[in-house]
């Protein structure tokens, strides 16, 4: 008997051992990983069908079977912990017996999980095929369009902030003119190359190790299977799927998970960065650098009244640190690649899937909560009125020499630069045409992208 505290179980024996031989966590395997298995086995079911090696009724039954999970019900017949045998045998296992139980009540007929659930499949190519469909379908349906959306958002501040002036800082100190409406261009391009990696990193995982069985010789699949079944996943779940040609290499190895989770966690870098030079730029309301004012989400100190921390953003910070943490997890993980098999799968499972879950609930609510609302202050503008490094324009006129004398001087005085530049023999009209602001930003009224 199960030890399961629930409705009577549908599944049997391997998901009983398993949930004896593995009471960790009490987490279970995230449901998206759970479905994909389940597509597999639909597809699976059709193959087998058109192939001669499974009956209609039978097939009928499974299909149907795998629909009902598929609309969400049975949620709770899939409880074996994230971690468990490193293949997710146990995973794979249970979805097999629960589908030929749903199947056999509903038919009448004997569908058996081994024999017409799991017919041409093994774990271990079936669990990395339902891997990478996983992640396929996390960031295509949930992290790149909030990506998107926050690059439009940025597009926007960047179309609305293009006459504001202000000092571009590098080193953290003040560096020539710039349009506040360019740093806003620049986060979106940021943002836009986030979701080229990732679209590029995801061709790795359109290759599935399906077809492979237990080693990677295919033992136990009729010929045709495999492409067959990617065939049928591909329509059905709108992804370009094919059969791994090397199907040693593709099931022994989280290659391109690693390298599909290097671009979500550089996106999550990229989505830190913005994030937090938003933050800088917000700093104040008194001290501190006050260019922009970001949104105020209620949420208040405990003891300084009328404090409005950055809380949107510091949740955002969290959630790439989170999301590096699980790079080190999928990164390590590769070391259970040892001969035919990786045995480390269901960590970095979890660990790839929270990720885009986590980066896209963040940027989603920092494209909200945040980016939409920001506002600019004339702090910038009255930066650039009394920046010294507006002499960096007259160094094509006097020299990089004589310009840094002037620089100096401004400083060390407290002066308007332009009235130390007159003392140096620089007429204040003269100064002004040459230093112009607008002209140092490099971009006239007209935005880059509106062009042709």
């Amino acid at each position: 008997m199960s030890e399961f505290d629930g409705p009577r179980p549908l599944w049997g024996e391997a998901t009983n051992h398993a949930l004896r031989a593995f009471p960790i966590t009490g987490r279970q395997m995230p449901e998206l990983f759970i479905h994909c298995i389940v597509e597999i086995k639909r597809a699976a079911a059709l193959t087998n069908a058109e192939l001669g090696l499974l009956d209609a009724d039978r097939t009928s039954a499974i299909v149907a079977a795998c629909d009902e999970v598929l609309a969400g019900k049975h949620a709770d017949q899939f409880p074996v912990d994230v971690y468990q045998t490193g293949s997710a045998t146990s995973s794979n296992m249970n979805v097999n017996e629960v589908i030929a139980s749903i199947a056999a009540t509903a038919s009448g007929l004997e569908v058996l999980p081994h024999e017409h659930v799991n017919r041409g499949q093994s774990s271990n190519d079936v669990v990395p095929s339902a891997m990478r469909i996983a992640f396929l379908r996390a960031q295509r349906d949930r992290l790149l369009p909030v990506l998107r959306e926050l690059s439009a958002a940025l597009m926007v501040k960047a179309d609305e902030f293009w006459p504001v002036l202000k000092i571009a800082r590098t080193h953290l100190q003040d560096a020539t003119p710039m349009r506040l409406g360019q740093e806003f261009w620049g986060w979106a391009g940021q943002v836009d190359g986030a979701v080229t990696r990732i679209e590029r990193a995801s061709d790795e995982l359109r290759v599935l190790p399906l077809g492979g069985t237990a080693v990677g010789t295919g033992v136990g699949a009729a010929d045709g299977f495999a492409s067959r079944t990617c065939e049928l996943l591909s329509g059905r779940l709108d992804l370009s799927l094919t059969e791994a040609t090397n199907h040693f290499w593709a099931q022994s190895t989280l290659d391109s998970t690693m390298s599909a989770h290097a671009a979500v966690r550089t996106a999550a870098l990229s989505l830190n960065k913005v994030a937090c030079d938003i933050r800088l730029l917000a700093t104040g309301p008194r001290a501190g650098l006050g260019e922009l004012q970001v949104p105020d989400v209620r949420v208040s100190s405990s003891i300084m009244p009328g404090k409005v921390p950055p809380s949107v953003i510091e949740a955002v910070t969290m959630a790439a640190a989170r999301v590096v943490g699980n790079d080190a997890v999928i990164t390590f993980a590769q070391s259970g690649s040892i001969l035919q098999l990786n045995v480390m799968m269901p960590a970095a499972i979890e660990a790839f899937l929270e990720s885009v879950d986590l980066l896209s609930s963040a940027t989603g609510n920092f494209t909200q909560q945040c980016v939409r609302g920001i506002a600019a202050t004339e702090v910038g503008p009255e930066n650039v009125r009394s920046s010294v490094m507006l002499t960096t324009a007259l160094t094509p006129h006097i020299g990089h020499h004589a310009a840094a004398k002037i620089t100096e001087e401004a400083l060390s005085t407290g002066d308007p630069v332009d009235v130390v530049a007159a003392r140096h023999g620089i007429p204040r009209e003269q100064f002004w045409q040459w230093c112009d602001p607008k002209t140092m930003t490099g971009a006239d009224d007209q935005r880059p992208w509106t062009t042709t």
